[in-house]
């Protein structure tokens, strides 16, 4: 790993030439930021910039000094994460990096430290350091593989954070107390193999350790320090306390714990279990039609100020009587998502990523004494507003009556709902599969709309944020999932919308995954078949999932949705890749952790010995992601003539 110190000439401002129409290739280009983050004090500037293709971390001075502003340019292959400020002098950047482990792909996390002062870094704890090494693949040694686990950055506390390793033994984390300067650390509480998350409260102090009952990962467990007598205790001893519901912190009282349940309800919601009393004490948030997102803390951390969940967009609800900048900010560009990213410690300054859905935005700091808005970075080059399409939302029946949420993006030509006529559609099934698309900006569905496509995502059962009943319809059939995309396909044609003989099926992931069983299962209904990183062997990816810790449990939770094994290999499109004839698109990346590129080898072998037609892309050394931009640049290159090809280039592309 290189960090290497680079000068910046452009400062807040990142320029590039706006295309009539954006090229194939621009939509490859990864973020201009990626995160950013403002010192307590708000002289300084950190930022993740993409810097001909590779990040690095840039340093801005906002202090008015002339000071120039610098980068710290990263290896190839190093992925950013996130970046904060532990003090006003060293900014914490934490980064992945993909490779292989005994032959399996694994990514380690590592945290890059860099003091201002001195002008230089280096990486805060490493593998090397130990005594041990983390994650377990199969019955071989163990590799540390989390040097980026961070329970609590210690607002009150700008010379430590604590974080989570051991260099005794992997499988029992250790609380470790970390010095920012120089990596050094004292262990503040011993772990166990039954613990895999620790939670601090609002004071820093270390009060709930949350994991596996024993080595069979059959039921989660809590251990809790009482604050009353300093003793560790299991969740039996808190009568009503769940231990496998989600644990979201501690109010300014450190006997308030906030978790996350349903509490009789569809949707979940944020309760307080008072430790004391042993029993819930009021509702703090609950909507009752959307899952509750994530709290919201004050910019010191002090206390909890709201809670966020997901409509069509982020959702913000302010307890009491609070009115933030971000309120006005959100009143002033109606029609745009204000999300809050990183603050002084007296609010006096605000980052905010503004967009919406047909425009990709930039990255802005706020003065809130006059809401004046300074750009650090516009999210890509080249893009405006006018030359993407316009978004909107949807619901269509499944053919069992049930409501299915979903998002329409029009080509930019369209500006009239009159012309949605028999238009070439793109049919784009989120991953996950127990995630969710929502109403912002996708350069995925954009690119398609550029090229005059129609683009169709649902949320069908399974996905999250919309309660437990529609969740688990999808997690526990998930013939219901394919059902869920097929109806809306179908829905599109019934309305006229979109021509029947130009729809192609595309997606990532699971996604990838959704249009391959999806050609396999309605071959009337799909031109064409885009999957990117998509699992094609159901049962090969269970095995894969339990090479890792706690592996078979996710195993467990996703054998839900199929009733046996022929279940599995009658839903797996590698079982069943004769039953493809094509057009059909692969691409898959070497060193895919989530999907093993095994799995598009196997897929690109049986479509060709099946004499499909198949265009397959693998890339080198690449993740699940694309996280390359290179590699990126070279798919929707190649994926933009696959279309044209398939079903043919719209008359509506710019």
């Amino acid at each position: 790993m290189r960090f290497v110190l680079i000068s910046i000439i452009s400062v807040f401002l990142f320029v590039g030439a706006a295309w009539a129409k954006p090229p194939a290739g621009a939509f490859g280009q990864l973020p201009m930021a990626y995160d950013a983050a403002i010192s307590p004090d708000g002289k300084k500037l950190a930022a993740y910039l993409n810097m001909d293709g590779s990040y690095g971390l840039g340093i801005y001075y906002l202090d008015g000094s002339g000071q120039a502003p610098f980068a710290i340019g990263m290896s190839e292959g190093l992925k950013p994460q996130w970046v904060k400020w532990a003090n006003n002098n060293i900014v914490l950047a934490s980064f992945w990096e993909s490779h292989k482990y005994r032959g399996t792909p694994i990514a380690t996390g590592h945290i890059y430290s860099f003091n201002l002062a001195e002008k230089k870094g280096e990486i805060l704890i490493s593998p090397d350091n130990a005594k041990s090494t983390g994650t377990r693949l199969g019955n071989e040694s163990f590799f540390r593989q989390f040097n980026n686990d961070v329970i609590d950055f210690l607002p009150n506390d700008p010379e430590h954070i604590l974080m989570s390793f051991s260099d005794e033994n992997v499988f029992a984390p250790d609380v470790q107390r970390v010095n920012v300067s120089n990596g050094n650390y004292r262990r503040l509480r011993r772990g166990s193999t039954t613990i895999q998350e620790w939670y601090t409260d609002l004071r820093g102090e270390v009060r709930i350790g949350q994991g596996r009952e024993d080595k069979t990962n059959s039921d989660w467990t809590l251990r809790i320090r009482d604050v009353d007598d300093d003793q560790w205790r299991s969740h039996k001893d808190y009568p009503g306390l769940d231990p496998d519901e989600s644990i979201y912190g501690f109010t300014s009282d450190p006997n308030e714990l906030i978790v996350g349940r349903y509490n009789g309800k569809d949707t979940r919601g944020l309760y307080v279990y008072n430790l004391g009393q042993k029993s819930i004490t009021r509702t703090l948030f609950h909507n009752d039609d959307y899952d509750v997102g994530s709290l919201i803390y004050s910019n010191d951390g002090s206390e909890i100020v709201g809670a966020s969940y997901v409509s069509d967009s982020i959702e913000v609800e302010l307890f009491g009587d609070r009115e933030s900048t971000l309120d006005r900010l959100r009143a002033k560009y109606d029609g745009f998502a204000v999300d809050y990213v990183d603050s002084t410690k007296d609010y006096s300054k605000v980052i905010v990523r503004i967009s919406s859905p047909s425009d990709a935005g930039g990255m802005f700091v706020v003065n809130t004494a006059t809401d004046k808005l300074s750009l650090v970075s516009k999210q890509y080059e080249g893009f405006e507003s006018a030359e993407l399409g316009a978004v909107s939302s949807v619901r269509y029946t499944a053919r069992d009556g049930q409501k299915i949420p979903a998002y329409v993006t029009l080509p930019p030509s369209i500006t009239d709902t009159a012309q949605l006529k028999n238009l070439p559609f793109i049919i784009l099934p989120h991953g996950g599969p127990f995630a969710r698309d929502s109403k912002r900006f996708d350069y995925f569905a954009q690119f398609f709309a550029t090229r005059g496509y129609g683009v169709l995502q649902m949320n069908f059962r399974g996905s999250v944020g919309y309660g437990k009943e529609f969740t688990d319809a999808g997690r526990e059939r998930w013939v219901v999932m394919q059902e869920d995309v097929e109806d809306g396909t179908r829905w599109l044609i019934e309305k006229g919308y979109a021509d029947p003989n130009r729809i192609c099926i595309a997606g990532w992931s699971y996604g990838g995954y959704a249009a391959l069983i999806g050609s396999i299962k309605n071959p009337d209904l799909y031109a064409c078949t885009v999957s990117m990183a998509g699992v094609t062997d159901l049962k090969d990816l269970i095995n894969d999932m339990k090479q890792y810790r706690f592996g078979r449990l996710t195993a467990k939770g996703f054998l839900k949705g199929f009733e046996d094994k022929d279940d599995l290999k009658e839903n797996s499109p590698v079982k069943r890749a004769d039953e493809m004839s094509g057009p059909i698109f692969l691409a898959h990346g070497t060193l895919d952790q989530s999907v093993h590129f095994d799995q598009f080898k196997r897929m690109k072998s049986a479509l060709k010995d099946s004499d499909a037609k198949v265009t397959a892309l693998q890339f080198k050394d690449e993740d699940h992601y694309l996280s390359k931009q290179e590699h990126r640049i070279e798919f929707f290159n190649a994926l933009e003539k696959f279309l044209e090809k398939s079903i043919g280039k719209s008359e509506h592309a710019l």
